[in-house]
């Protein structure tokens, strides 16, 4: 996460409040000076936020220091550094072997309403390039994350800040987005992307996007089903492996370790192809592994 990672100068003492949701300073130019100690763990790539500009302003749970709150996919996002910024993470990355991979938002738009109505209260204006109703879903709320279809036209987000959903399925749309995604790729040389909220993609556009990426993508697809992770597979190279995720816990933190050995055993016999699915133990998207279980003994067990 670029604002939580490093700071151009290298410092650690400015106060950064997480609680608050704010900006806390974190650059790719502060990335740059510590790819030592990332390449020293064995890691041979990194993932960075997502680099587009993000709405400015702050609200009652904080800001878009996550990068998720999309405004302008044609300019980056000044908090995290400039286009040589950008370029210099890349060759640096590259100049070790390492690769660079890229959250990347497609589904929507961000804009603050402040308890506002969605429905009436966003200005389309102040988006690029999508800067009219015309480009979005007419406003719906999802109450059913299961519902997949509803998922895909309906807005996530909330009354404080609206995310207009993309109409993904639009020919325009979809051309644009494959314009854009190739020149981001091309400019800066990104090796993969993470796809956020690909369960709320309309799924046609799925492949089409990574025929046009050309490039690695893994689409985060938040979700327990075996089956419904498979058949992304179809859509896409690779999601995140949620199921083997939600084992883990089961295995670890519950002490159902038969789980785990089970769910590897369908995993394999029921994607296309196990292997290019991303396996975690934790994300930025979930708690912290550890906070899952209050006993200390299972927390941290004995050799």
């Amino acid at each position: 996460m670029t604002d939580r990672f490093a700071r151009t100068d290298g410092s650690t003492t400015q106060a950064c409040n997480t609680t608050q949701g704010l900006y806390c300073g974190g650059t790719w130019r502060g990335m740059i000076s510590r790819l030592d100690y990332i390449q020293g763990m064995g890691f041979d790539a990194v993932m960075i936020s997502p680099i587009i500009k993000n709405i400015d302003g702050r609200v009652s749970y904080g800001e878009a220091y996550h990068g998720y709150w999309a405004e302008d996919l044609y300019s980056l996002n000044p908090h995290f550094g400039t286009h040589q910024d950008l370029l210099d993470l890349s060759r640096a990355l590259h100049d070790r072997g390492m690769y660079l991979m890229v959250d990347t938002v497609i589904n929507n738009m961000a804009y603050i309403t402040n308890g506002g109505n969605p429905a009436t209260d966003v200005n389309y204006t102040t988006f690029k390039p999508f800067n009219g109703p015309q480009y979005y879903h007419p406003y719906c709320r999802i109450n059913d994350y299961n519902n997949y279809p509803e998922a895909q036209q309906c807005w996530t987000g909330d009354n404080i800040v609206a995310l207009p959903d993309l109409k993904t399925e639009d020919e325009q749309v979809q051309s644009v987005l494959n314009k854009w995604i190739q020149d981001m790729i091309s400019t800066y040389s990104i090796d993969g992307l993470r796809l956020d909220a690909a369960k709320h993609v309309t799924p046609d556009f799925l492949p089409k996007f990574q025929e046009a990426a050309n490039a690695f993508i893994t689409g985060e697809v938040y979700e327990k089903s075996i089956d419904i992770v498979c058949s992304y597979q179809k859509e896409l190279t690779s999601v995140p492996n949620y199921p083997i995720y939600f084992a883990l816990l089961d295995a670890f933190t519950k002490g159902n370790t038969s789980t785990l050995p089970d769910e590897v055993e369908v995993m394999k016999h029921s994607c296309p192809n196990v292997t290019a699915l991303t396996t975690f133990s934790e994300n930025h998207d979930v708690a912290r592994f550890a906070s899952m279980q209050d006993d200390m003994n299972v927390r941290h067990p004995h050799p």
